[in-house]
């Protein structure tokens, strides 16, 4: 019978981190009053969401929220989406140094025949940058899915899952190193099973970012200089123009840029990762994606504590996931 250590090696798991715990700052460092005007309107009552909910239906609103993140902006707590910061501890786990990457979901895939929800549902959201141009005549065409109304750049693309990113005329050609995306949170943990581990909760997922800092912005501290080098984030006029001084428009290789001091990878931008959360109909979302930006004028601002719920089945061109797993307390010496 293989070992334990074995068969991580056989399924090609990511190597983890062990964090021993302790105490955590959880949550925004920005004040409402940090908000710049033109981030986003003063709405405590979510007055604007509940107009564009009717004006777009729950069904389309829910989905395309999925993908944007457009139901967790924050318009009245934080930039960030997070709640206020609050002083938690946490117990000893670990931590996948990386987001699971096409390669790794791969042979998940192979091993289990597993077929993840956007295969199912057969179409996912696209952003219209990354799409062909035949992609999007087929979106746009009598009998296609469309746009959204209020945020067109998001495109309903049949065909677009984890093995075609952006659609049936794509492919993981020379990607299979770049994090695994349309994942689902339900896709997330039957990997995580699979692979003898778990997701990490948003606890553990903040402090693995923080890099060992108490409250500082980013994985590697406060530093706001050159940050093409750092990390994967819009950098432009969205949605259309993206300068791509980091190198990518869209996903990055999972081990992309230097990690942060605690030895994890692309803890913010890139893509979204799924955590663990007690509530049966949302599920938590970390980090970002590659269509926010640092300073928060489009779409999230990208902070170690920005975050947002989204429905279990839902999953984008911008979601992924890494694996946690639970750790015995150290013995005593």
């Amino acid at each position: 019978r293989l070992s334990a250590a074995a068969k991580e090696v056989e399924k090609g798991l990511t190597e983890q981190v062990v964090l021993e715990g302790g105490w955590l700052s959880f949550g925004t460092s920005f004040a409402d009053e940090d908000r710049p005007a033109e981030f986003a309107p003063a709405d405590p009552e979510g007055e604007q969401l509940e107009t564009l909910k009717d004006s777009l239906g729950e069904d389309v609103f829910g989905a395309i929220a999925g993908a944007t993140g457009m139901d967790k902006r924050p318009s009245s707590l934080s930039r960030d989406g997070a709640k206020s910061a609050k002083h938690v501890r946490v117990k000893r786990f670990g931590l996948d140094r990386t987001t699971v990457s096409n390669e790794q979901f791969k042979r998940f895939v192979r091993a289990t025949g597993y077929e993840t929800e956007a295969e199912k549902f057969r179409w996912s959201f696209v952003l219209e940058i990354l799409a062909s141009n035949a992609t999007i005549e087929a979106v746009d065409a009598k009998d296609g899915l469309g746009r959204v109304r209020d945020a067109p750049w998001w495109l309903g693309v049949v065909g677009a899952t984890w093995r075609k990113p952006e659609g049936p005329d794509s492919s993981l050609r020379g990607r299979s190193a770049h994090p695994a995306v349309h994942i689902s949170w339900n896709d997330a943990v039957a990997y995580c099973k699979w692979a003898g581990r778990r997701l990490p909760s948003e606890l553990e997922w903040e402090m693995a970012a923080r890099g060992g800092f108490e409250d500082d912005p980013f994985p590697w501290g406060d530093a706001d200089h050159d940050l093409h080098t750092r990390l994967n984030s819009w950098e432009g006029e969205f949605p259309r123009e993206n300068a791509a001084k980091d190198g990518h428009v869209g996903t990055a290789p999972v081990d992309a840029y230097a990690p942060n001091p605690l030895g994890f990878f692309n803890m913010l931008g890139n893509v979204w990762e799924w955590c663990d959360g007690p509530a049966a109909q949302n599920k938590p979302l970390r980090g970002g994606s590659y269509v926010d930006t640092v300073d928060g004028s489009y779409n999230h601002a990208l902070r170690v504590s920005t975050r947002m719920d989204q429905t279990p089945d839902s999953g984008s061109a911008n979601t992924g996931f890494r694996c946690a797993s639970d750790l015995s307390p150290p013995p005593d010496l």
